[in-house]
């Protein structure tokens, strides 16, 4: 995997996969509603900027939950991202069941997305790398 590291900050690091041309977010700890409010803005920037159709939004390495922006990432960065062009979101999990449970009541209420959530980054990579393969064999 080709990663080519864009911008980073304590609580997030994006970075571009050369190979996928897919954005890539990594979240860090604990995270505030000011800290996902301006990662998620970030993450807007440079799916715009980069051109990109899909999101592998990593948040193994977050600790606790972040409930108290779920309405706002519902209702303003879901359909944000779909109107950069974004069309497909893995979610990768992370081990602590409190953000995992923030996770799984947020993807449960998109449908401007194509979304998929798994335990682990290769199961996100794959998928997204699946999907980019059928997408290309029946253009073909």
């Amino acid at each position: 995997m080709c990663l080519l590291s864009i911008h980073t900050e304590s609580y997030l690091t994006l970075s571009l996969d050369c190979d996928n041309n897919w954005l890539y977010a990594e979240w860090q700890e604990v995270q505030t509603p000011q800290t996902v409010e301006a990662g998620c803005q970030l993450i807007l920037r440079y799916i715009q900027q980069e051109k990109c159709c899909k999101l592998l939004n990593d948040n193994t390495c977050v600790l606790g939950a972040w409930s108290v922006v779920n309405q706002w990432v519902n209702n303003r960065f879901f359909d944000n991202l779909a109107m950069a062009g974004v069309r497909k979101l893995a979610w990768v999990h992370s081990a602590n069941c409190f953000s995992r449970y923030t996770t799984d009541c947020i993807l449960q209420q998109v449908n401007s997305l194509v979304t998929a959530s798994f335990n682990d980054l290769p199961g996100a990579f794959l998928w997204l790398q699946q999907s980019q393969m059928a997408s290309y064999m029946r253009a073909s």
